[in-house]
């Protein structure tokens, strides 16, 4: 029994057998592709809860900012309202304090020139 092949058919048979092992070698790239498009989907799926919890979250800060605005802006008008009645106040009390201030020197003054009869000089 003799076995005649044509170089045609032969060339047929091994590219079959190449196109077999091909497909083969291909099929677990197919699969690990397959598992990697899942792994994303996941990880998309989790990026998405993740995002609407960072919105929650900046979403509750901005209502809180935004709740802190009015007592700033009522804190920064007491604060200039205080400083004016500083002001004021140091005004009103400069006056008065540099005349009690020479008054109670000329006071002094005078205690110390009528101590010493008169005639020295009491300001040393």
């Amino acid at each position: 029994m003799t076995f005649t092949v044509s170089l045609g058919e032969l060339s047929i048979f091994i590219i079959a057998i190449a196109f077999l092992i091909l497909v083969v070698s291909v099929i677990p790239t197919f699969i690990q592709l397959r598992q990697t498009g899942k792994a994303l989907q996941e990880l998309s799926e989790e990026g998405k809860r993740f995002l609407a919890d960072v919105k929650e979250i900046t979403h509750k800060i901005n209502g809180q900012v935004g709740d802190m605005e009015e007592p700033l802006k009522k804190l920064r008008d007491v604060t200039l309202k205080a400083t004016e009645v500083a002001e004021i106040v140091v005004d009103a009390v400069k006056g008065p304090a540099v005349t009690v201030a020479g008054v109670l020197a000329g006071i002094t003054f005078g205690l110390k020139h009528f101590r010493k009869g008169g005639g020295e000089d009491v300001r040393e």
